[in-house]
């Protein structure tokens, strides 16, 4: 692999932990509040732990959020985050919302998946015949 191949995979996918009180608050406004994990209002549900995690935890803790990390062109960015206007969308969780998005079935495979993911959680026994 060349050098600039392997300097960009490795600045890829950093952990992104803001410098200051005004950055967090910087990213907190683009990310969090514009968010579907996060109700603005935080009496109210749901609240995102991922922020809750960020807070808590270093960077080099185990805790952190693996979601918080630098994109391909080097910004901060959260990978969970999915958009969503709290005062012109409405509650997202609310079953008459026409605005809401459809929940994933449980019981669908979504691609991308992984192979070695799918047999760790096979709860089939196996059967060998001889």
């Amino acid at each position: 692999m060349p050098h600039v191949e392997y300097k960009k995979l490795i600045m890829e996918n950093r952990k992104y932990c803001p410098s200051n009180g005004s950055e967090g608050d910087w990213f907190e406004d683009k990310f969090c509040m514009n968010c579907i994990n996060t109700n603005p209002d935080p009496t109210k549900k749901p609240q995102c732990a991922i922020w809750c995690a960020a807070v808590c935890h270093h960077v080099n803790e185990a805790g952190f959020p693996k979601e918080w990390i630098y994109d391909a062109n080097n910004k901060p960015t959260c990978t969970a985050w999915v958009k969503w206007d709290w005062g012109n969308d409405g509650d997202p969780n609310d079953p008459d919302n026409p605005k809401a998005p459809i929940k994933d079935d449980p019981n669908q495979l979504c691609m991308p998946f992984l192979l070695e993911e799918i047999e760790r959680n096979v709860s089939v026994p196996q059967r060998h015949y001889a």
